[in-house]
């Protein structure tokens, strides 16, 4: 458990976890959680790559967790500048694969495209629940979607101009409530990272509108840098997911010429934490790295019915 100062003095909440017995091969694994939820997103993730060999790095991002927002404005370039200050600090040198979920896939496709000199170094990268062109509230044309569209539309005017009202009723819900606005405790991680349930329970509705906006407003211009990672590349969607439909994942895929794609029938955006063992079977098999004779991707015994889909290409 560490804290690493970024570029404005923020401290980073980091938790980095080695193996009993570590791999001499082995890469660092970097596991980058989303919007609204924590750090502990991986915990099973990391006891399955910690029990192969591997170190892996995991943080709270700037507003969540023990990570406070500090003095930078929340923009994807800052989260991926902070996220290159951990590497920088923890793992300067020797092979990565780098792991993002929703806007953590965000971040890493901005990380890429800053810091291209990273790229020798990626010995893989999945990018989970992943979009070229930012999110929407509209995720279909059905009325359920078209309902929940304008319910989304609604909070997030709310939040993005009366946020302090906003906040004034956060602070009268149950503790219990996963919007409670609590008191920051003090800074630095003290047990581990918080609960996903309390990702956001110290995070200001202000703040919470600044990550709505960088999830809205992202685009990719930088994709012939992350096509460079060819094989490398792992895209995986849930079929069912409503806040980045699997349309949005696929499109990005089909902008990169060789990327592998996979969407997982029945899953919804808790793509991490339904399919933990597969998506911990996939890192690991990047993380090993080029083995003869061994399949890409070989399928994972423990989810026999999960039909893998062929390359979009």
């Amino acid at each position: 458990m560490l804290s690493v100062p970024a570029a404005d003095g923020n401290p980073l909440a980091v938790y980095r976890n080695t193996p009993t017995r570590p791999r001499p091969d082995g890469a660092t694994i970097v596991l980058v959680h989303g919007a609204s939820v924590t750090a502990d997103l991986w915990r099973l993730h990391t006891r399955h790559l910690t029990g192969r060999g591997f170190t892996v790095l995991r943080h709270d991002q700037r507003a969540h967790g023990h990570t406070p927002r500090g003095r930078a404005p929340l923009t994807v370039e800052q989260l991926a500048d902070d996220l290159h200050h951990i590497l920088d600090t923890l793992a300067p040198t020797g092979p990565l694969v780098l792991v993002g979920h929703s806007l953590g896939a965000l971040v890493l496709q901005k990380l890429a495209a800053l810091h291209p000199a990273l790229l020798p170094r990626i010995r893989g990268m999945v990018l989970l629940s992943a979009t070229a062109h930012g999110t929407s509230v509209l995720t279909g044309r059905s009325p359920r979607a078209l309902l929940l569209a304008a319910g989304r539309s609604l909070t997030a005017l709310t939040c993005t101009h009366a946020p302090r009202a906003v906040d004034r009723v956060r602070r009268r819900l149950p503790e219990t409530h996963h919007f409670t606005l609590t008191p920051r405790p003090g800074t630095g991680p003290r047990g581990g990272p918080p609960p996903c349930r309390d990702g956001i329970r110290h995070t200001p509705t202000a703040d919470l509108a600044a990550l709505w906006q960088v999830l809205r407003r992202y685009r990719a211009r930088h994709l012939p840098v992350l096509e460079q990672l060819g094989e490398r590349l792992l895209l995986m969607a849930g079929a069912d997911d409503r806040h980045i439909p699997a349309a949005h994942t696929a499109e990005l895929a089909d902008r990169l010429t060789v990327a592998r794609l996979e969407i997982l029938p029945r899953t919804t955006h808790a793509l991490p934490i339904r399919h933990h063992a597969l998506i911990s079977a996939r890192i690991a098999h990047l993380a090993a790295g080029p083995q003869p004779d061994a399949p890409r991707f070989p399928k994972d015994p423990s989810f026999p019915n999960v039909p893998l889909s062929e390359p979009s290409h």
